[in-house]
């Protein structure tokens, strides 16, 4: 393995709905579902349920994907929090939105930086 090994993220252990849960954090893969959550509606909530869906696929490898759908709604609170926590995606006072917006406003400034580029260098 090379040194980006050290840059994985580690998984931490929660206790959600009395079973433990060990959720590992969101990688690089995971950016678009990441920025979907920062825009409003329908694109939020589905975004949202693709990344708790993977992440409990993840923590419960064996877990079905009727199992997994049938995860009751009374639950998602405590799986956000638990994945913000270790994707440490609260920064202090804005709220996780708030920061994943500003990540996808930067993604945009820098595909519009390397848009403009391409077409001063055509």
């Amino acid at each position: 393995m090379s040194e980006l090994s050290k840059l994985c993220g580690k998984g931490k252990e929660f206790e959600i709905g009395g079973i433990k849960l060990n959720i590992k954090p969101l990688s690089l893969s995971d950016m678009d579902l990441m920025t979907e959550m920062a825009k409003e509606g329908a694109d939020q909530q589905k975004a949202s349920k693709e990344i708790i869906k993977k992440v409990l696929k993840d923590a419960v490898p064996d877990s079905t994907d009727e199992e997994i759908e049938n995860v009751s709604v009374e639950y998602m609170p405590q799986l956000m929090e638990a994945i913000s926590e270790v994707n440490n995606l609260n920064t202090g006072n804005e709220s996780d939105v708030e920061y994943l917006k500003k990540i996808k406003e930067q993604q945009d400034d820098a595909r519009r930086a390397r848009e403009n580029r391409n077409k001063k260098a055509e």
